[in-house]
Formats: structure tokens, sequence, C-alpha cells
């Protein structure tokens, strides 16, 4: 398929994608992660808090903590799958005809908030009296979701730092900017 595309439209979808995109995978990742914690999330709710949970007896219904907590999970989920389709949408669409000046802004805040958000999940989803306290796939979804942010906002917080020193090197006239722990960084012929 992709051959095809490449001999009849001279589209090179892989190149394009990795010139394009550098932290693509990670926020498919997120999405993914973020839509199964949203449906464990929903399952266990409709199960053990919603309306198929009348036929339950005493010991089968869910606390008004744990169906608090599986809301919660439904939330951060969407709020994942929702941010991560339009990080994706943006850099596949709109990155195409030019800079986006503002991109790289975006992903640091909404992988930032996404973190935070997740952070507070896992700690209320997995513990004892949260829906994701059994291995299950919201223990795995809301772990994975957790870890996805952080490899996003470390990734987004490297390349801030290396261009701020980048900046530095070049405000001061220097054709290298020295950092605190004495490595080099070489500049090349221009700020891509």
């Amino acid at each position: 398929m992709l051959s095809y595309v490449r001999s009849i439209w001279g589209i090179d979808l892989t190149e394009e994608l990795r010139n394009r995109a550098k932290r693509l995978q990670y926020w498919v990742w997120l999405g993914a992660t973020g839509s199964i914690q949203m449906g464990s999330s929903a399952r266990l709710f409709d199960n053990h808090c919603g309306w198929s949970s009348i036929g339950l007896g005493e010991d089968e219904m869910g606390s008004i903590k744990f169906c608090r907590r599986c809301q919660l999970g439904i939330t951060v989920g969407i709020l994942s799958a929702i941010a991560s389709m339009a990080v994706i949408g943006i850099k596949l669409g709109i990155t195409s005809r030019g800079k986006v000046t503002w991109l790289f802004t975006t992903e640091l805040v909404l992988s930032g908030m996404l973190v935070a958000s997740q952070a507070v999940g896992v700690s209320l989803l997995t513990s004892q009296e949260g829906p994701g306290a059994p291995l299950n796939n919201l223990f795995y979804s809301s772990w994975g979701s957790l870890c996805a942010g952080l490899v996003l906002l470390a990734s987004c917080i490297e390349d801030w730092s290396e261009a701020s020193w980048t900046l530095k090197g070049r405000a001061n006239g220097t054709d290298s900017a020295i950092r605190e722990e004495g490595e080099s960084l070489k500049l090349s012929g221009g700020i891509s």
C-alpha cells in the first residue's frame, strides 16, 4: 500500500510521519491507553453503579466512593483521548502546510496537565478502595497513561532545554553553548 502511494502520488508516508511528528507515537499511545481507561471505568460503573446493577446483592453494589472514582476514570480517560486526538490531528493536518509556532507550547501545556490529572487518577483509581485495585484493564491503562504522559512531558522539557541553551549560545555570540555538566553543544547552520 505504501509503495503504491509513493509510486502514484510521490508521497513517502513513513518519511513524512518521521519528519513531521517527533512525539506522534507517544500521543497515539496516550490516546489508546486513555480510551481503554475510559472504557474500563465505564464498564465498572455500569456493572456496579448504573441501572444494570439493580439485581445485584448488597456485596456486589459499589459504594459511593467506588462510583465516584469510576466517574473520575471515565473523565480522565475521555480528556486523555480527546487531547491526544486533537494533537495528532494538528500534527498530521496543519503542520503539513508549514511551521506551527504554537504547537510546541500546546504540547508542553497539555502533557503537563495530563500528567497531573493522570497522577491523581492513578492514586485514586488504583488504591485499595478504587475500581482499579485488582489487576485489570483499568489498572494497567491508568499506569500506561501516566507513563505515556511522563514520556511526553520529558520530551517536551528536553526540547525546550536544548533550545534555550542554543539561544543562550547565540546571544553570547559563540558557536557552542556550555552546559552546566561541562558538555559542549555545537550549533548547526540555522535554527529549525
